[in-house]
């Protein structure tokens, strides 16, 4: 009965029948020159690895691996000059990250799309926990990278189905442990409808309680500023090989830090008030203040209280005080009071 196709990839024998590489020793050569990242690693390194083999050893492992389906870039740096091994491609059995890591990953994608609360993140954590034993060092860099990348306020309940292979793609070039990688989206328009090319560089993923869903922001290199892409109108996504340049984070700082809704510009930050009364409300917001950027809440006599949070754009304020009904009056600033002016008269046309 011939033997599985997975397990005699990893085999390398010798005309004696024995072996002159163990297939355990493979992988340790695998993981080592992929760890490396684009530094590399010499040869000398990778003997060290394997606990101090000859360099034949070595020679032969990677001779190996090329057979398999590897590819290594092999740079020679340094005086004198010594090859470092990096890894271009995986050998045809290899799926770059362990089977546990793509579990885990499975289902911290139901939990952003089933909850998108900050259940999220700490899934990530507690996933990575329980499968540790299993992870490579690389899978451990993309969780602690993801981690750091991920920025959750509040939650809702977004209908819309995620595709595992597209959200997997935004993962592996949003936590590269190198840094983020340039990713290529097909994106439909929730204005038009029309789907379009797009190459960015992914910075970090939101969820609040407006949003209605999960969103990459990310910084767009043909429009040269930050944008939201929700995650469930990304068609198509690849992660490439190149390294994602971001000229000035600021601006995606910014985005992340004071969008509300998805919504958000890149004008300065202004302050709101907001003056809410009501049987109900003044103690809800005391109890619960809402996850608003640098949102304070303050009782006043009569029984209101004080409302102050920061925007940078107008439509996530509004959707969120016009909750309140009559029951809110915005105090500052007088645009925003302005827009609920016109807002409110838009609106009550309507009912004529």
């Amino acid at each position: 009965m011939a033997r599985a196709a997975s397990r005699k990839v990893l085999e390398s024998p010798r005309p004696d029948g024995g072996h002159l590489v163990k297939p355990e020793r493979l992988q340790i050569v695998l993981e080592a020159i992929r760890d490396a990242g684009e530094h590399g690693i010499t040869k000398e390194g990778l003997m060290r690895k394997l606990g101090g083999v000859a360099s034949r050893t070595v020679d032969r492992a990677v001779q190996l691996l090329e057979e398999q389906g590897a590819r290594f870039g092999k740079a020679r740096q340094g005086l004198p000059a010594v090859i470092h091994f990096t890894l271009e491609k995986a050998p045809d059995w290899d799926s770059r990250i362990t089977p546990h890591a793509r579990m885990a990953l499975e289902v911290a994608l139901m939990a952003l799309e089933g909850t998108a609360t900050e259940l999220w993140f700490d899934q990530l954590e507690g996933l990575r926990t329980l499968a540790d034993s299993h992870l490579s060092s690389r899978d451990r860099d993309l969780f602690r990278a993801l981690q750091e990348h991920v920025c959750v306020r509040g939650g809702a309940d977004d209908q819309q189905a995620l595709d595992t292979k597209m959200l997997t793609q935004v993962l592996l070039a949003l936590g590269h442990p190198d840094g983020p990688r340039e990713l290529d989206l097909t994106y439909k328009a929730a204005s038009t409808g029309r789907t379009s090319a797009r190459t960015v560089v992914p910075y970090t993923l939101t969820h609040d309680v407006f949003s209605g869903g999960a969103f990459l922001l990310a910084w767009d290199q043909a429009k040269q500023e930050p944008r939201h892409f929700r995650l469930a109108r990304i068609e198509e996504a690849k992660a490439l090989a190149r390294r994602g340049l971001i000229p000035d984070k600021r601006p995606l700082e910014q985005a992340r830090d004071l969008q509300i809704g998805g919504w958000y510009s890149l004008a300065a930050p202004f302050r709101i008030q907001v003056r809410v009364s009501g049987t109900n409300w003044p103690q809800a917001l005391l109890d619960a203040p809402p996850a608003l950027p640098g949102v304070e809440v303050r009782k006043e006599k009569g029984g209101t209280v004080l409302l102050a949070f920061q925007a940078t754009e107008p439509s996530g304020p509004t959707r969120f005080i016009l909750q309140f009904g009559p029951d809110a009056e915005v105090l500052e600033p007088r645009s925003l009071r302005e827009h609920l002016v016109s807002t409110l008269k838009a609106m009550a046309a309507k009912y004529r």
